[in-house]
Formats: structure tokens, C-alpha cells, sequence
């Protein structure tokens, strides 16, 4: 049997200002409960990062984020442009339909032009999903997305650092 031996730390009960700054965000305006979902895939939130500052191994600058509401299961697709998200949000609504048997019902985003495009919006009206958009200029309106995105960020960050990595790995840690 092996034994760890650890030396006597001494904790500093210390606030550290920059870091109280740095986590500062805007507060939430959400008066009542919001709406969730009552099953699988009854609502999606999305959300494209990007573009990175490093480009990828692959050739990939931005991250297409898929959380579903009940669940809270999360899909990450790595892309090169912003272009390609309505065919990466084709094929993750293929595979999340044949492999659960349930529909993507409801898809909130928020305005970004990638989301909003005519050939995005005929997909979902023909495919009978409902769109909710958040309000220009407002990323409280999408906060699953928003905090599942920067969950994704710094756990990313935090691998790449651990392994003393360089940033173009970040779709590899992420």
C-alpha cells in the first residue's frame, strides 16, 4: 500500500479583487420562471463561438454548441466558418432524431446571421419546428447556451494549460 505524505499548506483567506472583477457579468432580467422543457429534444438552445483568435489543427475557427433543455446533454460540432452552421445543424438534428426517436420541437438562438438566414428558417418551417430568437443585443435571453459556452471556454482553456499545450489544440481539448 502506498502512502501520499502532504506537507502542512497554509491557506490565506484572501479576496482577490482582479478575480472578483474578471467573473463580473451582466445581471439577468428574468422576472418569472422560464418555460423548460417536459422531454428529450422538446427544446434545443444553440449557440456558434467564434471566430477563435488561434485556428484549430483542423482548420477550425468557431464551435456550434447544441444543449438540449431536458436532458442538458450537449453537442459541440467544430467549424470553419460561420457559413457552415445550418448544414451542421441538419445533420445534428438527423442524428439526435434517429438515435432518441423524438423531434426537435422548439430551437431558440439567438440573432446571428448564421441563424437567420431564409434557407434556415424555410428548414424549420417545413420541418414544423418553432424558432424562439432572443432579443437583439441581449445574451440573457439565451443564458443556457451562454453558460454552457463559457463552461466549454474555460474547460478548454483549463486542459491546454494543464498539459502546457498551445492554443491551435483547442478544438482537440474542447
Amino acid at each position: 500500500m502506498r502512502w501520499l505524505l502532504v506537507a502542512k499548506l497554509e491557506f490565506v483567506d484572501k479576496v482577490c479583487e482582479g478575480c472578483i472583477f474578471g467573473k463580473l457579468h451582466r445581471r439577468s432580467f428574468v422576472v418569472g420562471k422560464s418555460w423548460r422543457a417536459s422531454s428529450c429534444l422538446e427544446l434545443t438552445h444553440t449557440y456558434l463561438y467564434g471566430p477563435m483568435h488561434t485556428e484549430s489543427l483542423g482548420g477550425s475557427k468557431c464551435f456550434l454548441l447544441f444543449i438540449d433543455d431536458y436532458s442538458c446533454m450537449n453537442w459541440v460540432h467544430f467549424v470553419k466558418f460561420k457559413s457552415e452552421t445550418f448544414e451542421n445543424f441538419k445533420k445534428f438534428k438527423a442524428l439526435v432524431e434517429t438515435q432518441s426517436g423524438n423531434k426537435v420541437k422548439v430551437l431558440h438562438t439567438d440573432r446571428g446571421g448564421e441563424f437567420l438566414s431564409q434557407e434556415f428558417n424555410l428548414f424549420c418551417e417545413v420541418n414544423g419546428i418553432h424558432r424562439e430568437l432572443t432579443a437583439p443585443h441581449t445574451p440573457e435571453q439565451n443564458g443556457i447556451a451562454e453558460r454552457k459556452n463559457w463552461t466549454v471556454v474555460e474547460m478548454t482553456r483549463s486542459m491546454l494549460r494543464s498539459q502546457n499545450l498551445p492554443n491551435q489544440f483547442w478544438a482537440e481539448a474542447g
